[in-house]
């Protein structure tokens, strides 16, 4: 059975867009596992952005059919207000996530602050799963705020003492880990307005032809 040209564009589509869902949902988790200054506002956005865009283009390329078939082509101005909306909707978001790969210094307060909350929480789950996870004690040095926490069975080394293995503080690592979360959001209007791009040179192809 052949496919149409309209049945290849979807299909082509859908498994475009299903990349930057899977990245924007595996940020959301890393996000929630490393205790991340994100909000999952950003995330939600992303998360929803490729979806949307394919849902709300399809509709669109539906409806210009139908007036197609009427002699009432409406191509350009409905496709351009989607268009327009979605460039506001990917340059919001792209924003939102480049606020979180500024240089490292601008980074520190949210990272900090977010510590510190943890800190006060005695929240030694999320704390030893930093730690954990990046091998390292500690916020700024291996002794500030590390778990295990000082208490009348452990000192200010506790951290270091236990993991021999453990010479470096988390706050290098961990920033690391929310830049490259904000770089795979960054990365998800980015493809939809390729996908955009593509989209509109097809469509243009089409009525052009016709």
């Amino acid at each position: 059975m052949a496919f149409t040209r309209k049945q290849i564009v979807t299909a082509i589509s859908v498994v475009y867009l299903l990349i930057p869902t899977i990245l924007a949902a595996y940020a959301l988790r890393s996000s929630h596992t490393y205790s991340l200054p994100i909000p999952d506002v950003i995330s939600a956005l992303a998360i929803a952005l490729p979806p949307l865009a394919g849902i709300a283009l399809e509709i669109v390329l539906a409806i210009n059919e139908g007036l197609a078939a009427k002699g009432q082509l409406q191509t350009s101005r409905i496709f351009q207000i989607v268009i327009a909306f979605f460039l506001v909707y990917e340059s919001v978001l792209a924003t939102l996530a480049g606020t979180h790969i500024s240089p490292p210094g601008s980074l520190d307060c949210a990272l900090r602050e977010t510590w510190e909350k943890l800190f006060r929480k005695k929240d030694a789950a999320c704390v030893r799963r930093i730690q954990d996870a990046f091998q390292c004690c500690g916020y700024a040095s291996v002794k500030d705020m590390a778990w295990p926490f000082v208490d009348a069975g452990h000192d200010a080394n506790a951290c270091v003492v236990r993991y021999e293995e453990r010479g470096r503080s988390c706050a290098d690592p961990w920033r690391g880990e929310e830049r490259k979360v904000a770089i795979m959001l960054l990365v998800v209007p980015l493809m939809v307005f390729v996908w955009k791009v593509w989209l509109s040179m097809k469509i243009c192809k089409v009525e052009c032809i016709g």
